[in-house]
């Protein structure tokens, strides 16, 4: 694992666990040369795949003695993405078993800023020792714990080595793999879920693939929503103009933003001023591709406000390619504004056309008819609007429920004789 801390780490975990507001240029440029990074930096051995990874024999009987060690690539921002949810249920396993809580962080950091950070998303975690991984000495010296949680596919490589551990599970909040074309880091994301490790999966379509196509064992982490933040109001939206929310990312293509961008010219071309379109989500400039006028970039907005804006809307506007549907229609929803997007047959088990949504199939001109009939249709459209908001509140409202599902499925995993069926994996069984 030696310089296995390397910058492009950073580059890959703000783009996919983060927001990715510093990535402004496509992860597509520079592919070979971050992929030969990765290919030297990140590796495995035979034998490391070899070896048993689940020891519930070392797991302390008392939950209160218990440790988790969660590893994580570095962050700057709490409040946005997976790493929010990797924070909540850490902080939900020590305020409500008892477990402490130890941040290892995949990289260079400055301890004090991410203690910092940690604490003003959940001051619960003040607690929580922070360490950085950032030599191979440090990985060496990795504190004995009971619970081990990689975050995101580089921290489960580091994972693997680590020897000290009771049990290792994998928090899978999208289908990394597809993050990149079908090449080398392809494959190295891929293999990470046969490790043996249990998995935590983010959404009901995330188990299915982990548990069907790697014969791993998992618990559905429902997301859920901050109801503190995200509900409906009673005032009125204004009847002019409407006010469409865009979710917009340029640089990570699972949020097909130039799609999105062709069929927001069309739309604009059509409606003109009848129409108010809001673009969040990462720091760009709408001249940079052709939106000047087309869009209002307003960059990042902190986690309480976003709310307000989603409750000044008509319609929100997301795009997801990948296995999961991400936080934003959930919170959209919640807001009580019209969810627009893409069709993904993985992703049909929440948004569903019609009923709590409008699905388009993925191209300008069928995205721009259908975000042109939202907004004409928006009073008509109203009992789509109120399902949707009282299915979110309903079922998805309610996080302590869902992370105590994990908070079990974990504790359970202490039995000697619950492994999973790939602790091993398929390297066990051939000569070398």
């Amino acid at each position: 694992m030696k310089k296995y801390i390397k910058s492009v780490l950073l580059g890959v975990a703000k783009q996919y666990l983060e927001d990715g507001a510093a990535h402004a240029q496509s992860i597509w440029a520079g592919y070979t040369t971050d992929a030969l990074q990765l290919a030297n930096i990140i590796d495995c051995t035979p034998d490391q795949l070899q070896q048993q990874q689940q020891h519930p024999e070392r797991v302390s009987d008392s939950v209160q003695d218990r440790i988790c060690n969660w590893y994580l690539p570095p962050f700057d921002n709490p409040f946005y993405g997976g790493i929010m949810t990797i924070l909540r249920l850490a902080d939900y396993l020590q305020r409500c078993h008892g477990i402490k809580q130890r941040i290892l962080i995949c990289g260079h950091v400055n301890i004090k800023d991410v203690n910092a950070n940690v604490v003003k998303a959940f001051p619960n975690l003040s607690s929580a020792e922070v360490i950085a991984l950032n030599s191979t000495q440090a990985i060496n010296d990795i504190p004995r714990s009971d619970y081990s949680v990689a975050t995101l596919w580089t921290t489960a490589y580091v994972l693997l080595g680590v020897q000290n551990t009771g049990l290792k599970f994998y928090m899978i909040q999208d289908f990394e793999p597809a993050f990149y074309p079908a090449g080398s880091t392809y494959a190295q994301t891929e293999l990470t879920y046969r490790f043996g490790f249990y998995g935590i999966a983010n959404t009901q379509s995330i188990k299915e693939i982990y548990e069907r196509d790697y014969g791993g064992t998992a618990v559905v982490l429902q997301p859920s929503i901050d109801k503190s933040v995200f509900y409906t109001s009673a005032e009125a939206r204004p009847a002019q103009p409407k006010r469409l929310f865009y979710y917009a990312r340029p640089g990570t293509p699972r949020n097909g933003f130039e799609l999105a961008a062709a069929a927001l010219q069309r739309l604009k071309k059509k409606h003109g001023d009848a129409i108010d379109i809001v673009c969040a989500g990462a720091g760009w400039t709408p001249a940079d591709y052709n939106l000047e006028g087309v869009v209002r970039a307003v960059g990042m907005l902190p986690y309480a406000e976003t709310g307000n804006l989603y409750r000044s809307c008509h319609a929100g506007f997301v795009m997801m390619m990948t296995k999961h549907p991400s936080y934003l229609p959930f919170e959209l929803m919640a807001c009580g504004a019209l969810v627009v997007t893409n069709y993904n047959q993985a992703n049909t088990w929440l948004l569903k056309d019609g009923e709590n949504c409008l699905l388009s199939p993925p191209s300008a001109s069928c995205l721009s008819e259908t975000l042109s009939y939202a907004l004409d249709n928006y009073d008509a459209l109203s009992f789509v609007r109120q399902r949707a908001a009282e299915q979110i509140h309903r079922d998805m409202g309610d996080w302590d429920s869902s992370l105590e599902v994990v908070a079990q499925f974990m504790s359970n995993r202490c039995a000697a004789g619950n492994l999973p069926s790939d602790s091993i994996s398929f390297f066990a069984t051939k000569q070398h």
